[in-house]
This record gives structure tokens, sequence and C-alpha cells, in this order.
């Protein structure tokens, strides 16, 4: 279980038995102490659900759940509302400004725990919906881009490469050329790119050490470590069985995030790849760096077909690292800083799930 929990609450006891229990429970927890902390973690730190006080000092819960809600990048997180309060009309205020669930004080622990496990869960359900409804639209779109751009934009490089050809050297329009062909060739590689996410098949599945998948994209990568002098850290529980993967399939999720991890740090530093279990009975696999980081607005939208924060390229890695990762039945999240570096996490069960 990787996800994070923000406990959010100006009653010191309340706040470390809180994170004592969901520490316990295999949940990574942040602390707040007021609503205005709420709302600055919220917005740099993305936890998956956040557990709010109502009666606060400096800002209130209301108020913070408000601004939350309110804010694009953050108005996703789901916020379960903790209070002392049980007039109806302040549960009434409290959904209707956005929280997702609302328990009052005393409560037992049990009950958080479950309300907690459900809320994440629709949201997880939530966001596999968004992605089936995605991968839909995609398939219609790239249908259209091979069939009506891929002729036009050959030709287009066909005729670009002739004229750069035959143009002598002190020809300016040789430069132009250049450009013509530069950008023929990026349209070219993003409709093979789209063809091949769209093309891509599960493919069978074997018993693989993760371990060996993972130095073997390393060695893959081994060119764009030195280019940007990076540090490699493993740290790897050796524990771990074999897993049912496609070795091809998840050899380029892990170049994919390897690569991403190393050109994102630009004049040296660490990339350090980590192993565990968690307590659902899945692995988890960390990719984390201290590059530069993913600006906030880019972050909902990474997963998306052809978008990219780079100079060049597609933007269909992490589009088809996704569909990789989700045939293999597990999940993968990004969080990140601009100037602080990223965590990417992924999740693959450690055995096949039963067929429906």
């Amino acid at each position: 279980m990787s996800e994070t929990i923000l406990i959010v609450d100006d009653n010191l006891d309340n706040v470390t038995l809180l994170d004592k229990i969901l520490q316990k429970s295999g949940y990574q927890t942040l602390k707040g102490y007021n609503g205005e902390e709420a709302v600055e973690l919220a917005r740099r730190e993305f936890p998956d659900l956040i557990l709010l006080d109502i009666m606060m000092p400096i800002m209130d819960g209301f108020t913070a759940c408000e601004i939350i809600k309110q804010d694009e990048s953050t108005k996703h997180i789901p916020i379960l509302m903790l209070t002392a309060k049980q007039e109806v009309s302040d549960k009434v205020r409290g959904l209707e400004i956005g929280a997702d669930d609302y328990i009052t004080k005393p409560f037992h622990l049990q009950e958080l725990l479950a309300r907690i496990k459900s809320r994440l869960k629709l949201t997880h359900e939530h966001h596999q919906t968004v992605s089936r409804e995605r991968s839909k639209a995609m398939s219609q779109m790239v249908e259209g881009v091979e069939h009506e751009i891929r002729n036009p934009v050959v030709s287009i490089g066909g005729f670009a490469r002739r004229i750069l050809d035959e143009l002598p050297e002190n020809d300016r329009k040789k430069k132009y050329a250049k450009i013509i062909l530069k950008e023929t060739e990026r349209l070219e590689r993003m409709v093979k790119e789209s063809v091949a996410l769209q093309g891509l098949s599960e493919g069978s599945k074997e018993k693989l050490d993760i371990h060996f998948l993972i130095d073997e994209a390393l060695t893959q990568t081994s060119s764009l470590k030195e280019q940007y002098k990076v540090v490699i850290e493993r740290n790897y529980d050796n524990t771990l069985p074999p897993l049912p993967l496609n070795h091809d399939n998840m050899l380029i999720v892990f170049i994919q995030l390897i690569s991403n991890g190393l050109e994102a740090i630009d004049n040296g530093g660490t990339l350090t790849i980590r192993t565990s279990f968690d307590s659902s009975s899945n692995l988890l696999i960390e990719i984390i760096d201290n590059g530069h980081g993913i600006e906030t607005k880019d972050l909902a939208r990474i997963f998306d077909p052809f978008f990219t924060s780079k100079m060049s390229g597609a933007g269909m890695g992490l589009p088809l690292t996704r569909k990789i990762i989700d045939y293999h039945h597990g999940t993968i999240s990004i969080k990140s800083h601009p100037g602080q570096g990223t965590r990417v996490t992924v999740t693959l069960p450690l055995e096949e799930p039963p067929e429906n």
C-alpha cells in the first residue's frame, strides 16, 4: 500500500494517534495542525486522501476544504472531515463545499479505516474508468491519425529530403528545408508511436525476477547515465518472488521510467530504485530522482497522449507505460515538485488475478 494520507487536526494527541494507526496499517502520512497547513501540504504533496478536522485555529476545516476543492490541482483529492460537532447543518455544509465523507468524534478506529479504504477504492475505480474512456478515445483518434496523416507526412518528408539533397550548401533555403524535415520526422515518430500504442498486445507472461528486468533496463540506459553523470542507487528486496510478467513489454516500462529520471537530472545527481512488498500482497517499485521535477500544472496531464513537457518527442512514452502496467493489473502514480525531484511508484500483483 503506497497511499499517502494527510492528517490535519490542532489536537496533537489526535494527530499522534492517527499517525500511529495509519502507519501501522501500511499508509504513508503527512501531518498538519490548521487549515492553512492543510492547503499548503495539499498543494505541495498531493496526498491520496485528507483527514480534516473542522474546529481549528488560523483557518477552520470548512474554509480549507473549500479552497482545496476549488483548486484545479487539488480538487480531486478526497477529503474525510473529522469533527466533534453532530449538528446536521454542519455535516450538510461540509458535503456542500466538497467533502467526500464525514465522521463524528469519538469514532471507532476500525470504522475510520474502513471509510478510508472504501474512499480510496472509489477513487481508484474512478481513475480506472477515466483511463478506459481515454483509451477508447485514443483508439478512435489513432485510426484517424494513421489513415489521414501518415501518407501526407511521408510525402512531405520525402520531398523535403530531395530538396535538401539538391540545394547547394550556401543556399539559405537549405536551412528551411532542414526545419521542414526535422518537424516531419517528429510527426512520423508521433504516428509510429501512436500506432504502436494502439497495437500493443498483452503478450505471454512468464515468471521473472523483477530485479533482472530493472538491471537490464539500466544497462540499456547506461549512455544516459554517463551523459548526465548520475549515481544509481539500488535498494532491492531480495526476498521478492518471481512475478508473472511479459518480458519485452515490462522492459519498455523500465527503460521509459529510468530514462525520464536520468534526463531530469541536469548536472549530476542520484537516481534511486527501490523494491519492496506492501501490505496488500503487491510488489512496489519506486524510481526516485532528485532532478528538476514536474510543474504542478503538468502533473495532471503527463499520461495524456501527445502531451510532453520536453522540447522534442511525441509524448507517448508514459501513456504506453501505463497501458502496459494496466495489462499487468498494476498501477502507476507520479508525485513531483519543481526543483525537488520526482517519485514514480509502480505496483504489481505478486500473482496473476483469476479471470472473471
